[in-house]
Formats: structure tokens, sequence, C-alpha cells
């Protein structure tokens, strides 16, 4: 039943804080995990997914039910209007707000829609679990589901090289192709210069 929702590293040295710092700052979004601020949304289905404790939500000033799938993580599902919106985290945190677009316009400024990953919406569960101290943590693989002959196609490096896929990829989703943090060009300047 919904309850009321009331810096990794590169193996290459040179350039191990420049990356930590790029990616940290590309992935921030603080406790609203989706959707993340700024974003394009073609689908007027939104899922929402924010870690905090419990606090008040509100999309366009409204409160939004949450369900509670793993400790201090809260998911929902609404179905919203064609246009802009505002989604409010109030909690013992502070104020947390995004603000994105849904519908088949992108309105100024937006070039690339929010892609989910995977291309259809999963239970958390798929990639995450609670450890036996009550931890919410990834606990999948993405070699799981991706193949690592796949990965060695398309990158410069092998898989062992990097301490996670995170370090260039958002595994909820991204406006850059593939998924990536930032940009291609960008990203892979983090370790390539």
């Amino acid at each position: 039943m919904p309850v009321p929702f009331a810096a990794s590293t590169c193996k290459l040295a040179a350039a191990t804080a420049v990356f930590a710092v790029a990616v940290g700052l590309a992935r921030d979004r603080g406790p609203i995990v989706k959707p993340p601020d700024g974003a394009w949304l073609r689908s007027e289905s939104v899922e929402i997914i924010v870690k905090s404790a419990k606090g008040r939500l509100l999309l366009d000033g409204e409160p939004v039910q949450a369900d509670e799938p793993f400790p201090g993580v809260f998911r929902s599902s609404v179905t919203v209007a064609p246009g802009n919106h505002t989604l409010r985290l109030e909690s013992s945190d502070g104020v947390h707000e995004v603000r994105f677009r849904t519908g088949s316009d992108p309105g100024g400024g937006v070039a690339d829609p929010f892609v989910e990953h995977p291309p259809f919406r999963t239970e958390c569960t798929h990639c995450h679990s609670v450890s036996r101290r009550g931890r919410f943590r990834f606990s999948g693989g993405c070699q799981t589901c991706h193949a690592k002959e796949q990965f060695i196609q398309t990158h410069s490096h092998e898989p062992h090289e990097l301490t996670s896929c995170g370090m260039c990829h958002d595994a909820h989703g991204s406006s850059a192709a593939k998924l990536l943090v930032l940009p291609r060009d960008q990203a892979c300047k983090q370790c390539h210069n």
C-alpha cells in the first residue's frame, strides 16, 4: 500500500581527480534521482525516485503518494499533462526541486529527450537489494544483461579497467547517447586527453 511521502577513480592516475570531480558533478542530482533536473520526457507517464528520509513530496504543488521499496527510497509513477512541471522534496535535509518537461514538444533549450534504462520500466530489485545490515545497495551486475563482447566492440578498454560502469553510464537513464553521464566527447576526455 502506498505510504504518504510526508567518487569513483580512473585507472589513469593523472586523470583521477579530474574524473571524480566531473562525474560527481554530472550525476549529483541530490536526493531526487528521477526525473533529473531540466529533463524532457516524451511520455506523460513519469517515474519518480527519491532517496531521503520521509518528508513531503509535491508535484506542481500537489502531494505525491509513494511506495517505499527499500529503506529511505521512495518510488511513484504519475501521469501528468504535457508541459512544464516542478517536483519538490521537503525533508529534514532541506528543500530540493527539479524542473522537467513532458510531451512531444521539447520546449526551448532542450535538445535530447531523457531515455530510461532499460528501455522499459523494471523493478528496483532487478539491480538493487538491501544488505544484511539493512543498507540499500547496488547488487546487480551490468554484465548480467550486457555481454562483455558487446562492451569490447564499442569501448577502447576492457571492463576491468574501470571501477564500475557507473563511472561513464547512468543506469537510471540519461539525455546523452548510450546513457552516458556526460556527452561522449566530454565523458571520454575525463580519462583520455
